[in-house]
């Protein structure tokens, strides 16, 4: 009996500090596990290298993001290249794979709706400041582990929810839903394999989308120049 009420003991005091933990507490965790607020803070631009794994196929994508303004991402395949560009007041698509010859222009409730995804940190960070509402929703289970997992609103119709690794800190899984034209989108994505880089940033080297597949990145470059021509879709950029 004895033994039993000293493991009840130590379970009730597990219990109270999960129950202690605040949003704001596990986001300064994630912060800090992710180099502190003033190394995120001076992210302006990244430029990617990946490769998409799907269907036993190896499809290189190359990214360029500059903060909350624009990104582009290309991705190749059988000899032909495609781009999705998204910036504050317009995006374009374009899908030579499935027969396009010219880009086609995002729609504008898209646009709007995607404005978080041009963020370089999570929703998360510095969200008082982005007008997004936290709301911690306990433990859950996520990748067969049990993680904090964090409610970001970005908006009435726009949320994400992260899962978060108790003992690391690292988010290991996104969840997305937005509601476009009426229509509700669902998206999950895994992260893994955080490393830091020569000049301290830490990223996830390996992903998986619920609308790619597997993603490994080989090449992050943080803060080098951007040209802002390349958000325009007149513009190819030569392979390199």
């Amino acid at each position: 009996m004895k033994k039993t009420l000293t493991l009840l003991t130590l379970l009730l005091g597990m219990c109270s500090l999960a129950a202690a933990q605040t949003a704001d507490d596990i986001i300064s965790k994630n912060i800090a596990a992710m180099g502190g607020m003033d190394k995120l803070n001076s992210i302006k631009t990244v430029y990617e290298e990946d490769s998409i794994f799907a269907g036993g196929a190896k499809l290189p994508l190359k990214a360029w993001m500059v903060d909350r303004k624009a990104m582009r991402a290309e991705f190749s395949f059988s000899g032909m290249t495609g781009f999705s560009i998204l910036r504050n007041d317009s995006g374009w698509n374009f899908s030579p794979f499935q027969g396009q010859t010219t880009p086609e222009p995002i729609p504008a409730d898209e646009v709007k709706k995607g404005q978080s995804e041009l963020s370089i940190t999570d929703a998360f960070v510095n969200y008082k400041d982005k007008g997004y509402k936290v709301t911690y929703e306990g433990m859950d289970d996520a990748q067969g582990s049990q993680t904090y997992k964090l409610k970001v609103t970005i908006t009435d119709s726009v949320s994400e929810t992260y899962y978060i690794d108790p003992d690391t800190y690292y988010v290991i899984q996104v969840k997305s839903k937005a509601t476009v034209n009426g229509k509700v989108h669902e998206g999950t994505e895994t992260r893994s394999d955080y490393k830091k880089t020569t000049d301290g940033y830490v990223f996830p080297m390996e992903s998986n989308s619920s609308d790619f597949g597997d993603i490994k990145t080989f090449t992050v470059k943080v803060n080098s120049p951007i040209d802002n021509s390349i958000f325009s879709p007149s513009v190819k950029i030569a392979a390199k």
